[in-house]
């Protein structure tokens, strides 16, 4: 059963884990997505529109330089630049990338999938689906969207309200309007017992047909039941901290589940401070207040990471990358309510393992749209293309060791952030 606050590692009942479920030795990277709900304003943090004809900018920001890294600076924001100083060389920030819609769903499923078709897997369930080794939980949705179409079943959703470990503890059953009587033990135990022994049985079969894969196929399913009961002190739902989710619990349950060599990938959702979203139609000025969160979390996030350790003793950090981003930008100009509406130019930032940091790579031009670089260097050139999201999961897929081109067509990897 999964404790509801403690953090931990695993209990002796989670080392019972069946054979092909015992956590893998190899070193495939891992990602953790922190996607930030509702387009951010670039402005204030990633892509300065300073030199922008027309655009609403901060009166007291600046431009401002650490750890390679170039960004909007503000005395309202220490974060961002406490994060920088301190994690700046291990960034990459991608600016200019187009995400071709206006609105919030088809942004999602572009930036996450590179298409607009229902027939595709998102980067993580990719990932995931195509890691080396069986893994118990291959992508885990704490909060956020995933899109799946052939990796369907390495996508495991926690549901933001814990509804996974009620499920596997029984406890679901308490909130259910249909009267639950619960079995006898000595009941129960008959029933586990008589289930083993067909499932056995039909397995064990020397001509395997139908009834034997379908035995053995449930067979599989109680052992990862019995292996994600035996695991205990992980926090898949962590509560909220005041008026919005923690991302720094979330993603220390994540590095939990990455340290046991259990989860490739995992996505948590920023809403913003106190849940209020990034879509900021009105009141612009609460994206500087979200930023100042959102990098005071990502600094925790990084902190707890440089202590962690895997089941063979590698660092966690030297397999870990964060990938945080948002399904779109905000127009340059301020509508009549005093906020900024939609824009199709977004920013990624990739932070830790992979990574080429100390830099950023893409820009806005002088109507903000992104200009075109050479995928090779980085640099701004007339014969280079345009960032889209094909790019960045091409990036991310070729950080995890796998060909983008089985999986996209005409999309090439950023190379200038690839170690």
């Amino acid at each position: 059963m999964f404790s509801r606050r403690q953090f931990g590692l695993m209990s002796a009942a989670g080392l019972l884990m069946p054979r092909p479920l015992l956590a893998s030795t190899r070193t495939d990277r891992k990602f953790l997505f922190v996607l930030c709900y509702g387009g951010w304003d670039t402005s204030m943090v990633f892509s300065p529109m300073f030199d922008i004809s027309g655009a609403d900018t901060e009166g007291d920001a600046t431009t401002a330089s650490a750890g390679g890294i170039d960004f909007v600076d503000s005395e309202a924001r220490p974060s961002v630049r406490s994060f920088f100083e301190n994690y700046g060389e291990r960034c990459a920030v991608i600016n200019g990338l187009e995400v071709p819609s206006v609105t919030h769903e088809r942004c999602r499923r572009i930036l996450m999938t590179g298409s607009t078709a229902t027939t595709t897997d998102d980067w993580a369930a990719l990932l995931a689906g195509n890691a080396t080794e069986s893994l118990l939980l291959p992508h885990v949705v704490l909060a956020g969207p995933a899109y799946t179409h052939q990796h369907t079943d390495a996508v495991i959703r926690v549901g933001s309200n814990g509804q996974l470990p009620d499920l596997l503890d029984n406890t679901a059953l308490q909130h259910s309007d249909m009267p639950v009587t619960a079995l006898p033990a000595e009941v129960s135990a008959l029933a586990d017992a008589h289930l083993a022994r067909a499932i056995a049985g039909q397995t064990g079969q020397a001509a395997a047909g139908r009834p034997a894969q379908v035995m053995s196929g449930y067979g599989d399913v109680l052992d990862k039941l019995a292996a994600l009961k035996g695991l205990d002190g992980v926090e898949l739902s962590p509560e909220d901290a005041g008026c919005a989710r923690d991302l720094a619990a979330d993603a220390a349950a994540v590095f939990d589940l990455f340290s046991m060599g259990i989860t490739r990938c995992a996505m948590v959702r920023s809403d913003g401070w106190c849940s209020q979203g990034w879509d900021t139609h009105q009141g612009n000025p609460l994206q500087s207040t979200h930023y100042e969160e959102l990098f005071g979390y990502l600094q925790l996030l990084m902190a707890d990471l440089d202590t962690r350790t895997t089941i063979t003793g590698t660092p966690l950090s030297e397999e870990v990358t964060v990938v945080v981003l948002s399904e779109m930008g905000r127009h340059p100009q301020f509508n009549t309510w005093g906020g900024k509406d939609h824009w199709t130019f977004t920013s990624a930032m990739l932070i830790g393992a992979g990574v080429a940091g100390g830099q950023v790579v893409g820009a806005l031009d002088g109507d903000a749209l992104g200009e075109k670089v050479a995928l090779t260097s980085g640099e701004p050139s007339d014969s280079g293309v345009t960032l889209s999201a094909e790019h960045l999961g091409a990036t991310l897929l070729a950080l995890g060791d796998l060909d983008p081109a089985d999986h996209l067509i005409d999309a090439a990897p950023i190379e200038a952030v690839l170690t």
